[in-house]
């Protein structure tokens, strides 16, 4: 669950599925032990190995492995231990939601409506600063390391977030394989709401909303990772409003499909693969985040709303009037936004990408993945 583990799943899922492009995924963890005796787990497909408390039994593993690449979910301090212990091999950083100084700020002006003297649980910054200590370790034994991000608004907030100004930061699409096929829209105006069910993401926005809008049904994708002081209790709710909990593959596909919009809240956002997911299901989004100018290519973008978020409901209210009553506007966008996924985030860019890299750092020179998997 979760951006990062959605892109590690493609990842291994793409290189599983196409064994004759001749690329082995293992996960590496970077937090969780292994408990003595415990036998190796296979996660979608790709063998996983945990974490050791003997450092020189845990060094002595990875080096068996004689691995050709560690690819980053974007970066975590619990990281660096890999980096070091395997100080040769290359390393490419994917990154997916880069936090600088900046957004940082933003992120803590974050309150929740009657609960403003609380701190909301899960947004304490992550200082992801010492992954230049590992770049410039990585000059010592001549290992190449490279970034690449999934949208180009991502490069300038590279170096505030990870202390490191790489000369180039490269192109890494997602992976968007989802099929929809033909698009059915629900008889009856819905908008689906698809995050996590906490304070990061303002939840609370979208019930505000189904007040305003009784006749339309508003579905929550997604559940709450927090509970108690800091985090957000679901309270007043309206009849229209329906909660789904955590849901995946053909039953995400078909909310996702027949919904009029999807409604993102969220203080602040990468390229979020929701908007991916409901953009290829012909969907177009209403959100106060814009990144790579996606919400305003295909949807409505309200303007941004720090804090609560609650000074922003009334240019959501109008937001989401309009899509409701233009069908016209919604199928254009929607069918703009599938094109526009289809075209960009899709697993032949990504080989294409993934091999360009690899052959920069000596990897995959030989291999041509984009065309041994067309």
């Amino acid at each position: 669950m979760g951006g990062f583990g959605w892109a590690t799943r493609q990842v291994s899922t793409c290189f599983n599925t196409n064994p004759e492009l001749g690329v082995e995924v293992v996960f590496l963890a970077g937090e969780l032990y292994e408990t003595p005796g415990q036998p190796e787990r296979l996660i979608h497909g790709s063998r996983l190995i945990l974490r050791q408390r003997n450092r020189l039994a845990y060094c002595q593993r990875l080096w068996a492995e004689q691995f050709d690449c560690l690819l980053a979910i974007d970066y975590r301090p619990s990281y660096r231990s890999i980096f070091w212990a395997l100080p040769l091999t290359p390393i490419l950083v994917w990154v997916r939601d880069p936090r600088p100084p900046e957004d940082v700020d933003k992120i803590n002006t974050l309150k929740i409506p009657g609960a403003e003297d609380i701190r909301p649980k899960g947004i304490d910054p992550i200082d992801c600063t010492s992954l230049a200590q590992v770049v410039q370790g990585s000059k010592w034994f001549n290992r190449p390391v490279r970034f690449a991000t999934t949208a180009s608004f991502l490069d300038a907030k590279v170096p505030g977030t990870y202390g490191v100004k790489p000369s180039k930061v490269h192109f890494l699409p997602n992976i968007i394989d989802l099929d929809p096929g033909q698009i059915e829209k629900s008889d009856r105006p819905t908008v689906v709401f698809l995050a996590r069910l906490d304070p990061y993401k303002r939840p609370w926005i979208f019930t505000e909303l189904a007040h305003h809008f009784p006749e339309v049904e508003f579905i929550f994708l997604g559940k709450a990772h927090f509970k108690g002081r800091g985090a957000w209790e679901a309270e007043n709710l309206p009849s229209n409003i329906k909660f789904m909990g955590h849901v995946d593959g053909d039953e995400k596909n078909k909310l996702l499909s027949s919904a009029w919009a999807l409604i993102n809240t969220s203080i602040h956002e990468g390229l979020a693969v929701s908007f991916l997911e409901a953009l290829i299901c012909e969907t177009p989004i209403l959100s106060c985040q814009d990144p790579e100018t996606v919400v305003s290519r295909f949807g409505i973008y309200t303007g941004r709303w720090d804090g609560s978020g609650m000074e922003g409901l009334s240019a959501f209210i109008d937001g989401l009037n309009r899509l409701l009553k233009d069908t016209e506007l919604r199928t254009q966008l929607g069918k703009a936004g599938r094109e526009w996924v289809e075209q960009t985030h899709n697993q032949a860019r990504f080989l294409a990408a993934f091999q360009n890299l690899c052959s920069q750092v000596g990897a995959l020179s030989a291999t041509n993945l984009s065309q041994r998997s067309s």
